[in-house]
């Protein structure tokens, strides 16, 4: 995966790319903030291992949890060494939010 591959592949939303590891301790608490925040905000998500990804190596991703935020190949942030609560903020600052209507609407 490429930058340039990502704008043919691309969608309207941003699209998110999470670089992690199994041998990162703080990557699955930014996996589980991704999945509560798809409830609440329109993005597209994949997931990188950083140890066979070659698009992380293109990227130079140094320090995990990292983050990829792709509007296209001349809007994107990437965003390493991820603590607390910045994938959220992350998320709310370059995703829409999602409307969502159940039953208490």
């Amino acid at each position: 995966m490429h930058l340039a591959a990502l704008q043919s592949q691309s969608t309207p939303l941003p699209l998110v790319v999470q670089f992690g590891s199994e041998q990162c301790a703080l990557c699955p608490q930014a996996t589980l903030d991704l999945d509560a925040l798809k409830k609440s905000y329109d993005f597209e998500w994949r997931y990188q291992d950083v140890i066979s990804s070659t698009f992380a190596e293109e990227l130079d991703v140094t320090a995990l949890p990292a983050l990829l935020v792709f509007h296209n190949v001349d809007h994107y942030t990437l965003y390493e060494r991820l603590r607390g609560a910045d994938v959220t903020e992350i998320v709310k600052e370059h995703c829409p939010h999602r409307l969502v209507l159940d039953e208490d609407f």
